[in-house]
């Protein structure tokens, strides 16, 4: 187990180390957010003037931050591949460690752009939450699964060359469970209503997610 952490972390740091010096991942997310949560608040806000309730606001968080993932995640695998670095990668660590290790970065980036994102939406919307301990607890389930997720379709493209319109034709049928449930979920949470089995079914699909991806990814990784 200390042998299979120590891969993961390695695999973690590496590509935080990279993406400190490139800032690819970070530059896409939060332009893509920056911009999506101006032209939201125009449209959907008060200067907007529309009248929405809390469940089209709440599917509209969760669309922002889906487009933002999918413009900033299908790089994972993405630089071993252009540096002709994977076979090394695949050589020092195991594929279980190397999904844990991406697994890990991809959640480190998404709770980051949910850190940032989430706030300025709230405001700039005007939408109060009347359970803010169950919206940030659907906010982390759904990063996991997203990030989960992600990091099994990433790999799965990573050789293709249209490989961001293959990501998103792939991850949409996979999270469209995990939509559905962090919508109703997050519009509970703004009204401040209990979660009942909602949290616990998000749990199961993130559980559900993870175990598939360490049980396909030795085979996608090394085919």
């Amino acid at each position: 187990m200390s042998s299979w952490l120590a891969e993961a972390a390695a695999v973690f740091a590496k590509d935080w180390r990279a993406e400190l010096r490139t800032r690819f991942a970070l530059n896409t997310l939060g332009l893509f957010a920056v911009a999506t949560l101006v032209v939201v608040s125009m449209a959907l806000g008060p200067i907007g003037g529309a009248p929405n309730g809390p469940s089209v606001l709440s599917a509209v968080l969760w669309l922002i931050l889906l487009f933002a993932a999918t413009a900033g995640l299908p790089r994972l695998f993405v630089a071993e591949e252009e540096t002709h670095t994977a076979t090394a990668l695949r050589l020092s660590a195991t594929p279980s460690a190397l999904f844990g290790g991406k697994l890990a970065y991809g959640l480190t980036l998404l709770v980051a752009l949910e850190a940032i994102t989430t706030p300025l939406y709230l405001a700039m919307v005007q939408l109060p939450v009347a359970s803010p301990r169950l919206l940030l607890a659907v906010l982390l389930l759904g990063a996991v699964g997203l990030a989960a997720a992600s990091t099994l379709v990433a790999v799965m493209v990573a050789q293709a060359r249209a490989r961001g319109t293959l990501f998103a034709v792939l991850l949409f049928p996979v999270l469209v469970p995990l939509l559905v449930m962090a919508v109703a979920l997050t519009r509970q949470a703004v009204a401040g209503e209990p979660a009942n089995v909602g949290l616990t079914q998000l749990v199961l699909y993130d559980a559900s997610v993870i175990v598939a991806g360490l049980m396909l990814f030795p085979a996608m990784w090394n085919p």
